[in-house]
């Protein structure tokens, strides 16, 4: 109890929703609202990779009332606790019995006290508070297995298995490798087998159907945006690097790989070696994912669950004479980490990601920003923008001066979009979803939830700049899209837009499998559509878009 109390102590004393987790608050208030799992009720995109966690939120925001935001701070937090806890109380099953009464030590909790990224996600409004308790849960059963179980509750494990693609899609790996190891300990039969695969698979190949028919798409659209299937090494490994030497991480490892060795040595070799090693095979497995696609751009984040998983079997240590002194030296490293003579624990020096809660603080002028009042109060420029733009008597598209948020140009709005008064650019999609209306459309600029963004190729030049955000959409297709077509010549301000590349773009939009992209998403939702975009959505997925206007023209219109 006392690991789990001071991690939510700690969680939140950082308390802090982030942009990105007010993203997942504009869906959950559509899905409230009755206009369904979309960001613009014009157009069926997911924009959250969480699927387990936006809707969990629905129910939540269902039930209780008060601020989204708030809301989702709040059970980050205790369900960061919570998964401490119960990994914490297999960690000691694992070594312990009723009967032995053995004492146990804290060894890899500090690592957890000593990371405040750990603690920072805890709150941040994104799915790591859920991730840390389905891992935590899987643990928890994964060492309940070792004893004599019914058939019907090994098909119940292999159930939560399967959640792990709800809970974040790169969390399959996980998934396989506990099944995997299950299947190693029990050796069932090929019927229970298949019993227990139709339990893993059952839930997320139902929620697949549902996404292929529904958006057009075999994943999440983050997923897509992100190249999910690339390989880049050089950013990963830096990735790496960045999370690992502010904190000496390399010390506690080498001191727990020992402990581990030693606990091998006292355990029969064999079947129950398996236990604690499929953690941190797990956690192998994550890491050389993470490496491979380049990491992140948020700071230690893409990281954390391989290291909660690494740190599963030995949270806890026998209190023997040669594990106590391993968890007092690792102490001694927590200590050494988290005091405030080692501001780089807090603070990040790398020009190659970003210290969330450093830049939360800065934007909203709050120490604890926890609810999406912070938020929309931070960015009053924005607010009056859109009323400005609402005043203007007819449609239009606003484009924003990225530096002050403050008007920069009105102009006329794609009448395509029959009942939408105002389009707006948003670089800062979380605090625009909150101020933006929901009936009113948000044009996602860096393509995490754009459509067209999503299958451009990568911006040129933009390889050491925030992975994760390199498909930032070119003024040509946002205004080919967004832009009243009556108006052929472009608008002032409008970046390398020529009145032959803007008639080319959209040109391009109206051919072929560009057009059945924008379709998928546009048109409604019909039985039609519904199977039209299950029976596509495999080859829509691998759709890319050339940047250039009359490269697209070509390859989309010239057939």
């Amino acid at each position: 109890m006392l690991p789990a109390f001071a991690v939510a102590v700690m969680a939140w004393r950082h308390r802090a929703l982030t942009d990105d987790g007010t993203i997942f608050l504009r869906t959950v208030r559509q899905i409230l609202a009755g206009n369904g799992p979309v960001l613009n009720i014009d157009e069926r995109v997911e924009a959250n990779t969480s699927t387990l966690w936006q809707w969990l939120l629905v129910l939540l925001g269902g039930v209780f009332p008060g601020d989204l935001g708030y809301i989702a701070v709040v059970t980050g937090v205790l369900l960061t606790a919570v998964g401490v806890f119960i990994a914490c109380d297999a960690t000691r099953r694992l070594y312990t019995s009723r009967r032995t009464g053995r004492w146990t030590a804290p060894a890899g909790m500090l690592v957890l006290c000593a990371v405040p990224p750990f603690w920072d996600f805890a709150s941040g409004g994104l799915d790591s508070g859920l991730g840390t308790f389905w891992l935590s849960v899987c643990w928890w059963l994964l060492v309940r297995s070792q004893g004599a179980l019914r058939q019907h509750e090994r098909t119940a494990h292999a159930f939560v298995y399967g959640l792990g693609v709800l809970v974040r899609p790169d969390l399959f790996i996980v998934t396989a490798v506990f099944f995997c190891a299950t299947v190693i300990l029990h050796r069932p039969t090929w019927r229970q087998t298949a019993a227990q695969l139709t339990a893993l698979a059952a839930l997320p190949l139902a929620y697949e159907v549902f996404r292929a028919g529904y958006y057009g798409l075999l994943t999440p659209m983050p997923a897509l945006t992100k190249e999910a299937g690339q390989t880049e090494l050089g950013p990963g490994l830096r990735y790496l690097r960045d999370f690992g030497v502010p904190y000496a991480l390399y010390v506690p490892a080498a001191f727990l790989v020992l402990a581990a060795v030693a606990l091998a040595r006292r355990r029969p070799i064999g079947r129950l070696l398996i236990l604690p090693a499929t953690p941190v095979i797990a956690a192998t497995a994550m890491t050389i994912y993470v490496v491979k696609v380049g990491g992140d751009y948020m700071h230690a984040r893409m990281l954390l669950p391989a290291m909660y998983l690494a740190l599963l079997p030995v949270l806890l240590l026998p209190a023997t004479r040669l594990l106590i002194p391993v968890a007092a030296t690792i102490g001694i490293w927590t200590v050494a980490v988290i005091g405030p003579w080692n501001p780089a624990a807090y603070h990040s020096t790398s020009s190659s990601t970003t210290r969330v809660r450093d830049d939360d603080i800065g934007l909203t002028g709050a120490h604890n920003p926890d609810d999406t009042r912070d938020w929309t109060s931070a960015f009053p420029g924005l607010e009056d923008s859109l009323s400005a733009a609402d005043a203007a008597g007819a449609p239009v598209l606003l484009r924003l001066r990225p530096s002050d948020f403050g008007p920069d140009l009105l102009m006329p709005l794609n009448p395509a979009y029959q009942d939408t008064r105002v389009s707006v650019p948003g670089w800062y999609l979380g605090v625009t979803g909150e101020i933006v209306p929901l009936d009113q459309r948000i044009v996602e600029m860096w393509g995490l939830a754009n459509t067209l963004g999503a299958h451009l190729e990568y911006t040129p030049g933009w390889e050491a700049k925030l992975p994760g955000h390199r498909k930032l959409i070119d003024d040509v297709w946002l205004l080919a899209l967004d832009l009243d077509p009556r108006i052929v010549d472009p608008p002032p301000g409008a970046i390398a837009v020529t009145r032959e590349n803007l008639a080319a773009a959209r040109h391009a939009l109206s051919c072929g499998d560009l057009k059945g992209l924008m379709d998928s998403t546009r048109a409604p939702l019909t039985a039609g559509r519904f199977l039209d975009n299950l029976t596509g959505a495999w080859k829509r997925t691998k759709l890319r878009i050339p940047r250039d206007p009359f490269t697209a023209e070509r390859r989309f219109c010239d057939r």
